[in-house]
C-alpha cells in the first residue's frame, strides 16, 4: 500500500463506530434546557407503563403520526435518553398537555435519533459528488452528531473548512474528543512519511481530487464544531450543506426555507431518506436506497431568484389505519 493511501485508511479507521457509542440521558432540573421536553416524555411515558392509559395515549398520538419516527416514539423506549428519576413535582399529566405540545415534542424526540453512514456509504457519497465540487468552499453538516461525516469529508475533499453543527452537548463533546484523537493520530501518520515534508507536495486524495499535503497539515484548522441549533446557525457562506435527514421529516418544509433563504445561488445540499420541496432549489441527482448508501441520497442545488414566500407544506403522513395498526400491536405486546 502507497504511503497515502496507508495513511488515509488509517485515518478513516480511527472514525468508525460511532453509532455504538452510549446515550447519555437528559439532565433532570428544573433549569435544565430540555425540561420542558422531559416533562411533556415523562407524562406521555407515564401513560405507556400504565395499561389503562393505553387507548388514551393512542388517541393522543394519532394525529401525529407523521412526525413519529416508527410507530413507538422513540424517546418511549428503553433506550432513550429520558431520565428514570421521579418527574419533578410541577410536571403536569398528559390531560394537562396541549396537543401542540405534544407534536413540538415528538418532532424534537425524531431529532435526538442517532445514526450515521457506514464509511464505505461515505466514500461512495462523496465520490458521487467530487466532480460537483470546485477546490475550497465551506461543508457544512447540520445535525452532526459525532462528527463523522465532518471530519471524512475533511480527509476526503479539498474542503476550504468543514464545520459540524450538533444541539445536543454530549454528542458535540463525543465529537470535539473524536476530532482530537483524530489530528493526533494525523499528526503521527505524517511523521512516519518519508522527509522532509513540503506543503506543495502532491498528494491524491480517495476522493480522487488533486491536493497537496498542506490537505493534511492543516487539517486543525480545518475542521471545527458547534453546540448549536441547527436552526440559528448562519449558512449563507456554505457550499454544500450535508443533512442526514432520515429522523428529519417533520422538520423539512422549516430547514428547506432556512436554507433557500440563506444559502448563495449555486450551493449544493444533500439530504438522506426525505426530499428537499421547495422552489428555490433544483434536484441534481435521486440515488434510490441501495446505491450510496441504506436509505435515498438526493443532491440539490440553490438556483436562480425566489420571492421569499412559504412553499406549499409537503406531507409526510403514513397511513393511519396502518400505523394504527401497528401502535395497537406494540401497545398489546407489552
Amino acid at each position: 500500500m502507497e504511503p497515502a493511501a496507508a495513511l488515509f485508511a488509517a485515518l478513516y479507521a480511527a472514525l468508525e463506530c460511532g453509532e455504538q457509542h452510549q446515550r447519555t440521558a437528559l439532565l433532570l432540573a428544573p433549569d435544565a434546557p430540555f425540561i420542558r421536553f422531559i416533562e411533556v416524555g415523562y407524562a406521555l411515558r407515564a401513560c405507556l407503563e400504565d395499561r389503562r392509559q393505553h387507548e388514551y395515549l393512542l388517541q393522543r398520538l394519532r394525529p401525529h403520526a407523521g412526525v413519529i419516527v416508527g410507530t413507538l416514539p422513540p424517546g418511549l423506549l428503553p433506550h432513550s435518553m429520558l431520565p428514570r428519576s421521579p418527574a419533578l413535582p410541577q410536571f403536569r399529566p398528559l390531560e394537562q398537555i396541549s396537543d401542540a405540545e405534544v407534536r413540538d415534542w415528538l418532532v424534537q424526540d425524531a431529532g435526538m435519533v442517532y445514526g450515521e453512514l457506514q464509511q464505505d456509504e461515505l466514500a461512495r457519497y462523496f465520490a458521487a459528488i467530487a466532480p460537483l465540487l470546485a477546490p475550497g468552499g465551506l461543508m457544512v453538516d447540520l445535525g452532526s452528531g459525532l462528527g463523522k461525516v465532518v471530519m471524512t469529508a475533511a480527509l476526503s475533499l479539498p474542503f476550504q473548512r468543514c464545520v459540524g453543527v450538533e444541539l445536543l452537548a454530549y454528542r458535540h463533546q463525543l465529537a470535539l474528543q473524536r476530532c482530537q484523537q483524530l489530528l493526533a493520530l494525523n499528526r503521527q501518520q505524517l511523521q512516519r512519511l518519508p522527509q522532509p515534508l513540503q506543503r506543495d507536495q502532491p498528494l491524491l486524495l480517495p476522493g480522487g481530487a488533486s491536493a497537496t499535503l498542506a490537505h493534511l497539515l492543516d487539517l486543525p484548522q480545518r475542521l471545527a464544531f458547534i453546540e448549536a441549533d441547527m436552526f440559528t446557525v448562519d449558512v449563507r457562506a456554505a457550499t454544500l450543506v450535508f443533512l442526514y435527514s432520515t429522523c428529519f421529516g417533520a422538520l423539512m418544509p422549516a430547514l428547506a426555507h432556512k436554507l433557500a433563504s440563506e444559502l448563495q445561488p449555486g450551493a449544493l445540499v444533500s439530504t438522506t431518506t426525505y426530499p428537499l420541496s421547495h422552489p428555490a432549489f433544483r434536484i441534481l441527482h435521486h440515488y434510490p436506497a441501495g446505491t450510496l448508501a441504506w436509505t435515498a441520497v438526493n443532491l440539490y442545488q440553490r438556483y436562480g431568484e425566489w420571492d421569499g414566500s412559504a412553499p406549499p407544506a409537503t406531507s409526510y403522513e403514513p397511513d393511519a389505519a396502518e400505523w394504527e395498526a401497528r401502535m395497537r400491536a406494540e401497545l398489546a405486546a407489552r
